[in-house]
């Protein structure tokens, strides 16, 4: 009876010590696979944050560019000067394509659905922006580059209206890269920043 008894607590013991094995095996997989996914969400994270503040950069510069241009345009024409609509190439090349995609991306707002949501508008915003550029690009060299001498101005001296969308396009690039510059600036980077914190 005693050898039995003995036999089965043995058993007991072999299958306690076979459960905790298999248990503790599948515990140590399921953490490794949550460090690994906790690495893919920061690396995400920490190259959506590079982008932006890439981008951010970008628009600082750019926008500084388009101001010079905006200010001197003006005074010269306030002096009485004929100063020429010159062609603009602005270029947001990789940052703002890969911020693009980053704001509306469906593994962005799974990893984080919170600051999705505060950016939402953001994708369609930068989007936008991106259009405008292309656009004032392509009517500057539509209506600026010619094999023949282009009249800017009429016989009293006045910019023809023809090509008032020259300033005017200038000063809407002006004023959308600096409310994009703001968002990133203000809610964009800063969230991200606080989430891969958080992973820290």
């Amino acid at each position: 009876m005693a050898q039995k008894t003995k036999g089965v607590f043995a058993f007991l013991l072999e299958l306690i010590i076979v459960f905790i094995g298999v248990y503790g095996a599948f515990e140590l997989n399921r953490y490794q696979q949550n460090k690994r996914e906790e690495k893919i969400k920061k690396n995400y994270f920490i190259t959506f944050n590079s982008e932006l503040t890439k981008l951010s950069s970008q628009i600082s510069i750019t926008h500084s560019q388009l101001n010079t241009l905006i200010v001197d345009f003006q005074n010269a024409m306030e002096k009485g000067l004929q100063p020429k609509p010159k062609p603009v190439n602005i270029f947001f090349d990789a940052p703002m394509l890969i911020s693009r995609a980053g704001f509306n991306d469906d593994v962005f707002i799974q990893l984080s659905p919170e600051l999705a949501s505060s950016l939402s508008g953001g994708y369609d915003y930068v989007q936008s922006i991106s259009e405008r550029v292309k656009a004032f690009n392509q009517t500057c060299n539509q209506h600026l580059i010619s094999n023949e001498p282009i009249t800017f101005y009429d016989s009293k001296g006045s910019l023809k209206p023809q090509f008032n969308w020259y300033l005017m396009g200038l000063q809407d690039l002006r004023s959308s890269l600096k409310l994009l510059g703001q968002i990133i600036n203000e809610v964009a980077l800063p969230a991200s920043q606080k989430i891969i914190e958080e992973f820290n």
